[in-house]
């Protein structure tokens, strides 16, 4: 399920082991993040039609537009007599950041608007919260789609974002606020507060002997400020969508919202594995495809002991 970097990395594995592969597929084309969440400018699709089509020559089979934990669950597909089931459905489900106004006209999420970035009239001044990968990708979409200021709000000091990713960002004209903290949303931009080093939690971790792997930040006392801005984009991450747990009541999730595996990829559920971001949340597709290169083999060991 999902044809994104890790089920298509399982897919084409399995495929060149003999298996016959079905993958389900919400959208109407394959690459998941890699088509609907990474610009044109930086993924050419037709990449993703030259895989489709090697795919397709693979014998591997399609069923587009079609979503696992609507009508058809799970275990629909266990008595079907798939002899396992992959899940890599992604991390879809924006991460809220739970202020006042956040449900306003001018507030859009970054996963949904890397989807398709043409149907949105954002403005010339674009606030974004957040500072990751998926934020510099959205900052310089928001430029090339004619947003004539662009600026990335920042908690602390630095950004989440690669280097590489930050200095592109800068190159195409994004600017950065540092140590800026959303506090509500209105018609006309945002409220933020200013953001200072917690010397007191620095003093106690260095009293403790701990060492800090960021500096924590306080927010001053009486700094909120409004700073105008057309649309305000939230990108701090997403998480997987809850049909499929819904759905089929024996797959677990973790704290975090992401679904369960052991350390073979194994869910919950017997015969049911899963990889990428619906296991880790919104990560690297590097990541996604490394760990499900083993997840394939894990797969293959226990389908060959089902016979």
């Amino acid at each position: 399920m999902g044809a994104g970097p890790a089920g298509i990395t399982i897919a084409i594995i399995l495929a060149l082991k003999g298996y016959s592969i079905t993958v389900f597929e919400t959208h109407d084309k394959i690459g998941g993040i890699l088509r609907y969440g990474i610009p044109e400018f930086r993924l050419p699709k037709s990449i993703l039609d030259r895989y489709y089509k090697k795919m397709r020559e693979l014998g591997i089979k399609f069923r587009p537009n079609f979503s696992i934990g609507g009508s058809t669950g799970i275990q629909d597909l266990l008595d079907d007599g798939y002899k396992s089931v992959f899940i890599g459905t992604g991390a879809w489900k924006p991460k809220r950041l739970g202020v006042p106004g956040e449900t306003f006209g001018n507030v859009f999420y970054a996963i949904n608007y890397l989807n398709n970035p043409d149907v949105y009239e954002l403005g010339d001044r674009v606030a974004i919260i957040g500072a990751g990968n998926a934020a510099m990708d959205v900052a310089r979409t928001a430029i090339r789609h004619g947003s004539k200021e662009v600026v990335v709000y920042v908690r602390g000091d630095s950004v989440g974002a690669s280097e590489a990713e930050y200095e592109y960002a800068k190159v195409d004209g994004v600017k950065f606020e540092f140590r800026k903290a959303i506090v509500r949303i209105e018609d006309d931009g945002a409220v933020f507060s200013d953001m200072e080093p917690d010397e007191e939690k620095i003093a106690a971790s260095k009293a403790k002997g701990e060492e800090l792997k960021k500096t924590p930040f306080k927010v001053i006392s009486n700094s909120e400020h409004l700073i105008p801005a057309d649309s305000i984009i939230i990108a701090i991450s997403q998480v997987p969508q809850d049909r499929l747990v819904n759905h089929d009541k024996d797959l677990k999730f973790n704290e975090k919202g992401n679904l369960a595996t052991d350390s073979k990829g194994e869910t919950s559920l017997p015969g049911v594995f899963a990889s990428g971001d619906v296991v880790t949340g919104a990560k690297t597709v590097v990541a996604a495809v490394a760990v499900s290169k083993q997840i394939a083999e894990d797969m293959d060991k226990y389908m060959k002991n089902k016979d």
